[in-house]
């Protein structure tokens, strides 16, 4: 699935050439056997399941499809973090969902996750998400400020990285394979909103390990510049 991906590339659906879509499409038609034999092979795992949701995002699924994969993923393991972000994209405005649909899915979750479980970052994620869509549609100049002044005003993102530190940050877990993932998606809210002393703990666990994704999404600067401005920052406010 990694490589179909790769041909498709990260692009806006509608920038997607032709052939690219032919391809992807192919790999896309191979995954889809390999993984159904390992559905039949290991009953009880979720990773097969997962995968499904995976490639059912890609190509116009019926939600019908989409619900029964999450079913049958969510009876394995009720609180798989890949699962759980890829129902999230789902849910996209970019992958013909919306924002209300997205919002509602992550601050569910996050209601009903355990304390310390990277769920918590899953609203956190979806702010991300709504950033990025915003700010390829305005216009130039000023829209990243206005973009994040908007997150900074509103009372119910602020109070989903509030919920993101206490509940999952400031808690005693073992870290998972995604952690820093997680950790800069939280970085990157809390930096992007001006909350920089807050942001300054995140930033000293996270260290010189930067994800591209979401450094990438803010106001079309590279990743990294947008990252090491943000940790200086969140270093002077400490």
């Amino acid at each position: 699935m990694a490589r179909a991906w790769e041909v498709r590339g990260g692009d806006w659906a509608a920038n997607v050439r032709r052939e690219q879509w032919t391809e992807f499409n192919r790999l896309l038609d191979l995954a889809r056997q390999v993984n159904d034999l390992a559905t039949r092979l290991a009953p009880e795992d979720p990773t097969p399941w997962v995968n499904r949701l995976d490639l059912m995002i890609g190509q116009s699924t019926p939600p019908g499809d989409v619900e029964e994969t999450w079913r049958e993923l969510t009876r394995r393991d009720p609180w798989h973090r890949e699962g759980h972000m890829l129902k999230l994209t789902y849910h996209c405005r970019k992958w013909s969902g919306s924002h209300e649909a997205m919002f509602g899915f992550a601050r569910s979750v996050a209601a009903a996750a355990p304390e310390g479980s990277p769920l918590h970052v899953l609203p956190v994620q979806a702010a991300a998400e709504w950033a990025l869509w915003e700010q390829e549609r305005a216009s130039q100049g000023s829209a990243g400020d206005e973009i994040s002044q908007r997150w900074r005003q509103d009372p119910a993102m602020q109070s989903d990285l509030d919920n993101a530190l206490s509940r999952w940050f400031h808690q005693p877990a073992t870290r998972h394979a995604d952690w820093l993932n997680d950790a800069n998606i939280l970085a990157y809210g809390l930096a992007r909103t001006g909350r920089d002393a807050d942001a300054a703990p995140v930033f000293a666990s996270i260290g010189r390990y930067m994800t591209s994704v979401p450094w990438a999404w803010w106001d079309h600067v590279r990743g990294d510049t947008a990252f090491l401005r943000a940790r200086r920052r969140a270093r002077h406010a400490a």
